[in-house]
């Protein structure tokens, strides 16, 4: 019996067509990126954390369809990686303060 492989379309392609593959990649791990930070947003009790997931979100998305660089994408790959390991840095240290008050 022959299984039908089921396309799941992805809107990187959708909205870009066809792009190289590293382009493709550094799109990808872009999204990643903003789709954390979205989830930060919505889960944290830290305001600092929540302001730096929302810069990732403000910078990933205008730039996520547009037409730019690879390099460019690598720059804003870095920026995201950087403003969210400093926004779960403000979360870990909000919720260590919270604990040394509560003992």
């Amino acid at each position: 019996m022959n299984a039908q492989t089921a396309i799941k379309p992805d809107e990187i392609y959708t909205f870009m067509g066809h792009i190289p593959a590293e382009e493709y990649e550094r799109r990808a791990k872009l999204r990643s990126y903003r789709n954390a930070a979205s989830g930060m947003i919505a889960s944290t009790e830290c305001d600092t954390a929540r302001q730096l997931a929302w810069l990732v979100v403000e910078y990933a998305t205008p730039n996520l369809y547009a037409d730019a660089p690879v390099e460019w994408l690598d720059k804003l790959n870095l920026l995201s990686k950087r403003l969210m390991l400093t926004a779960m840095q403000a979360e870990e240290m909000t919720l260590l303060l919270r604990e040394v008050s509560d003992a």
